[in-house]
This record gives structure tokens, C-alpha cells and sequence, in this order.
């Protein structure tokens, strides 16, 4: 694979960026930077090195969800009224992008997470499945659907990771 750099978000020209999922290619092109710029999220840019045109990106912020997710995180927060957590609000790759970026991006993502869980208190991380499909494929990532999803519609599957198994996973890896 090309050598990748994984960045915030500044001067990528994001209008040709493309991956097929229009709610998400609107976000990236029109509200990303604002986004970004407000701390209301952080967006992470994959690219070639040395080159800014946008092959993939993610997206963080924080938020709490009500007990519910399984026992493990209800025993451990069941005085609280919500578990704090790192959310990935969006992950994509450009339509055209080599296969592999994905991955590169959610490996950043995880490296992220446990960076912010070293300076506040988060369990998890945690995001939302956008269909069956995604689903499955982060159930292999060893993500685990809400035991209690609550409100949440049915097409997209709250979902979440304990970063002590992310700390575990890359322990292990060396």
C-alpha cells in the first residue's frame, strides 16, 4: 500500500471526494471544515504523502449513552446517569481509494481514542452502524451492538467497543 498520512482536517480540496453515500459526501464537502474549526468534531484526512487530495476520513467527538450497553460497562457505571465514551460519527473512503484505507483509518481512530481515555475518563468507543453490512463488519473488529439500544432507529445499531480491549488488542500486537 502507498505511504499514507492520517491528518486534521485543513486545506484538503474536498469537493471531488466521493463515496457513494450522499449524506456522508455532503458533510465531508459542505460541513466538515466548520465542523471541524468549531471543535464540534475532529475529522481526520487520509491522503498520499505529500499530496492533499482527500482519499478517506473520520470524524470524533464525545458522548455519553445511558447505561445499557452490556453488563460489564452497567456494573461498572450503574451509579451514573450516563458512560462517557469517544464517538466515531462517520468513517468513509473514497469510492476510488485502494482498499485498505478503511482500516488504516480505524486503526488511527482506536489510536486516538486511547490517547483521550490517557487524559479523561471514556470507556468505550463507540459509533453507529449504518446498515447490516457495516454492522458485521465491525462486529468482526469486535465491536458489540447495545444490549438496551434504546431510542436508537433500527438501521443504525448503536455500537460500541471497550477501550480496554482496544488497549489489549494493540498490547498484543507489539
Amino acid at each position: 500500500m502507498e505511504e499514507l498520512t492520517i491528518e486534521p482536517l485543513g486545506d484538503h480540496p474536498r469537493g471531488a471526494f466521493c463515496c457513494d453515500l450522499d449524506k456522508i459526501d455532503n458533510f465531508f464537502k459542505n460541513n466538515a471544515l466548520k465542523s471541524h474549526n468549531a471543535y464540534g468534531q475532529r475529522i481526520f484526512v487520509a491522503c498520499k504523502a505529500g499530496d492533499k487530495t482527500p482519499l478517506g476520513f473520520y470524524a470524533l467527538t464525545s458522548m455519553t449513552f445511558r447505561p445499557g450497553m452490556n453488563k460489564e460497562a452497567d456494573k461498572k457505571f450503574g451509579r451514573f446517569d450516563a458512560i462517557p465514551s469517544v464517538y466515531l460519527t462517520m468513517i468513509a473512503r473514497h469510492k476510488d481509494a485502494t482498499k485498505g484505507i478503511g482500516t488504516h483509518l480505524m486503526l488511527d481512530a482506536f489510536r486516538r481514542a486511547l490517547q483521550v481515555r490517557e487524559h479523561i475518563g471514556v470507556y468505550a468507543l463507540t459509533l453507529h452502524a449504518y446498515n447490516a453490512k457495516v454492522q458485521e463488519h465491525y462486529e468482526k473488529l469486535g465491536f458489540q451492538v447495545f444490549a438496551d439500544p434504546g431510542q436508537d432507529q433500527e438501521e443504525y445499531k448503536a455500537m460500541f467497543i471497550p477501550l480496554s480491549a482496544v488497549a489489549a488488542t494493540f498490547a498484543q500486537a507489539g
